[in-house]
């Protein structure tokens, strides 16, 4: 979560590997940390719906903290990332189906248990925030009694999948996203060879939208770039002029008022499903045709964040929900000093969970399911 996931985008063999998409990736997880932080415990403009006036919320710098935006932007890199490495035959497609449940669910697992753990050492702590800041958010948070340790096991490696939600860690969420979109992206490309593949991806784009499902367009988009990826050429303005409208189109923060006329109107559909999923698309294309945009997100600290984006967001709500939320509690009221030492330090303590989690999770899952892979793969083409 997904590229969501944390799969490194893998360019086929022979051609470059395309890091920078790693480093846009880690900066993705890095604003939905800010959005649900700020979301718990200043609400009033993540809560408001009839925002009026004007304030960075309607700016492209709301990327930063803009939580929504950043999922439409995992889902088409995971678009992305599921073309490059789709089934070669149809035989095939079942065993990467099943890989990538895997790869979602485990993870999704240690994170519903991490999240149970720390829900029971703090279980009034969200309620008393909640009472607190009136932040509408804790309503995705499980409050006293917390369910049992099972009903954790259930929801992180089964219901979250089947029902699309928990409340032991609300970010789960995008893990059924994930999985479908997996399998739209796998079994249509088992299905279909050379041609179609891109007219196929072009045409989900058309029927999502118009059935409600968003999230699939944004898997067929970055599944599209990909197949067109070897007609982009780097160019310096068109670049910044398509990474400019992403932004005005999909990181305005949604909920402002739309007035009468036809101008406030296409103001208020910013930010919201439709124009953020195009939005996403557009930053995809930019970052792959901009240099200068390519190498920021190719340093090493944001390939760094790359490495952890998919730790980050399974293990942040959990400490905000927990004891950053009792310390909140034992020092309200907080200060704007305060409250951005508390951020600082639940900045600090997400990278260091996530580490920890990228150790005892992340590559043990990633190297047991490349065993697999190869072995699987070795015996279907053996029979």
């Amino acid at each position: 979560m997904p590229l969501l996931a944390a799969e490194t985008p893998q360019a086929p063999a022979g051609t470059a590997r395309v890091v920078c998409l790693d480093g846009l990736r880690g900066v993705a997880a890095c604003a939905v940390v800010v959005f649900h932080f700020f979301y718990a415990f200043t609400p009033g403009p993540f809560a408001d719906k009839a925002r009026t006036g004007f304030s960075l919320f309607d700016t492209p710098l709301a990327f930063f903290w803009n939580g929504h935006f950043a999922v439409a932007v995992f889902f088409v890199l995971s678009g992305f990332v599921l073309a490059a490495s789709a089934p070669k035959s149809t035989r095939e497609a079942p065993l990467m189906i099943g890989l990538r449940y895997l790869r979602l669910g485990v993870p999704a697992l240690a994170s519903s248990i991490l999240a149970w753990a720390w829900l029971v050492s703090f279980p009034d702590a969200a309620r008393e925030v909640q009472a607190l800041t009136g932040s509408p958010w804790f309503r995705w948070t499980y409050q006293p009694p917390i369910p049992p340790l099972s009903q954790a096991i259930w929801e992180g490696a089964i219901g979250v999948f089947v029902e699309g939600t928990t409340r032991f860690n609300n970010p789960l969420w995008t893990m059924q996203a994930e999985f479908f979109g997996s399998l739209l992206i796998y079994g249509g490309y088992a299905l279909l060879r050379g041609g179609a593949r891109p007219l196929a991806m072009a045409l989900g784009l058309v029927v999502f939208p118009a059935l409600g499902l968003f999230y699939l367009a944004a898997f067929c988009g970055g599944a599209l770039v990909y197949e067109l990826r070897g007609r982009l050429r780097d160019h310096l303005w068109l670049g910044a002029a398509l990474g400019l409208a992403g932004l005005v189109l999909g990181a305005t923060y949604p909920g402002r008022a739309a007035g009468e006329d036809l101008a406030s109107q296409f103001v208020a559909s910013l930010g919201r499903d439709g124009p953020r999923q195009a939005g996403a698309l557009l930053l995809l294309v930019a970052v792959l045709i901009t240099p200068p945009l390519r190498r920021v997100l190719e340093t090493a600290p944001l390939q760094r964040l790359g490495e952890l984006s998919f730790p980050i967001y399974l293990v942040h709500v959990p400490l905000i929900v927990a004891p950053a939320s009792a310390i909140f509690v034992s020092y309200a009221p907080v200060s704007a000093s305060g409250l951005a030492m508390l951020f600082l330090g639940t900045c600090l303590a997400t990278l260091a969970l996530g580490q920890l989690f990228l150790i005892a999770v992340e590559r043990p899952v990633l190297a047991g399911l490349k065993a697999i892979r190869r072995r699987a793969r070795a015996w279907l083409a053996a029979s």
